[in-house]
């Protein structure tokens, strides 16, 4: 497997964090284990989420004939990092639909489990941003036309999580220390309808939030094809970025020295003003050792899987 963590040059790191746990960690975490992670796909299309933390002015995204308006609370809008909660969700709903057990819009999970799952620091500070990002989830509002109920609607407006709670006590089945947190009908009718895609699972290792969105819109687009091309303003757009587009085309230049995205290649075309994604996974002897991985990674889940059975 390609190291992803060496720094190249002093100031220069490269894109993707170390992993912060170990393997045996993500076999005991959680007894609902996620195989594989899934994303929502107009919001990897969109942008839902802001870049940069504080960011509290509202948003008005339009492509085509798709309208997003993104409006916060005072605690300001949800984050690309925030939205780690949503991709955990959607992964937890999508892996019970998968072993035929029943679904509902409300999810429970422990904070460890998420913090290791998404790789993040286990500690009191992480804690406390678990509890900031569900507050400015619940506080972030979308108003869109992407529909995905059976109802004939033009326009709807939901919030990011309808609610969230911390179980003090213990109540039912949920263990003291439990996260509760209900989603949007908006979104649970979309992992229902499957409008939900596989992805890689160092999505949170990548580092910088332009990054990440970088490897949606390529996810999205460039899916398994040998490569995608978008106009440079036209990507600049999607990204939700607040960079001058003279700025964001020097990012996208400095982000094709290094080009260590999961799957996905990036290359600029200065003549055209286009930016082009390409899939690095197809027919080369990195594809066939991520499928190998990939493959070993089902086995565990499934040894897994017949151990809790057998308790």
């Amino acid at each position: 497997m390609a190291d992803h963590t060496k720094k190249i040059g002093k100031r220069n790191l490269k894109t993707l964090r170390p992993y912060k746990h170990k393997q045996l960690e993500f076999f005991i975490a959680d007894e609902f284990d996620i195989s594989t992670f899934r994303d929502e796909m107009a919001s990897m299309e969109h942008p839902f989420f802001a870049l940069k933390g504080g960011d509290t002015k509202d948003r008005e995204y339009k492509n085509g004939n798709v309208t997003v308006i993104v409006r916060s609370n005072s605690l300001g809008l949800a984050t690309i990092f925030d939205k780690d909660i949503w991709i955990y969700a959607i992964s937890k709903l999508q892996e019970a639909i998968n072993n035929g057990q029943p679904i509902s819009r409300t999810i429970a999970f422990t904070p460890y489990d998420f913090f290791v799952m998404t790789n993040r620091e286990i500690g009191g500070r992480t804690y406390k941003e678990l509890e900031k990002s569900l507050s400015r989830l619940k506080g972030t509002t979308i108003k869109t036309n992407i529909i995905y109920s059976e109802e004939e609607q033009e326009t709807i407006e939901f919030g990011l999580i309808d609610s969230w709670r911390i179980v003090e006590k213990q109540k039912g089945k949920l263990e003291i220390g439990m996260v509760e947190v209900t989603l949007p009908d908006w979104l649970y009718q979309a992992i229902t309808k499957t409008k939900v895609l596989k992805i890689s699972p160092d999505y949170f290792r990548i580092r910088k939030a332009i990054d990440r969105r970088l490897y949606e819109i390529a996810r999205k687009h460039c899916g398994s094809q040998h490569e995608f091309t978008i106009c440079l303003d036209k990507l600049h757009r999607k990204t939700g970025s607040s960079r001058e587009l003279r700025k964001f085309r020097f990012d996208i230049k400095q982000f094709t020295k290094v080009n260590d995205l999961p799957d996905y290649e990036i290359f600029l075309d200065t003549s055209t003003d286009k930016v082009i994604f390409k899939n690095r996974n197809q027919n080369t002897p990195q594809a066939e050792a991520s499928r190998k991985r990939e493959k070993g990674k089902k086995e565990v889940h499934k040894l897994k899987k017949q151990l809790f059975k057998n308790k």
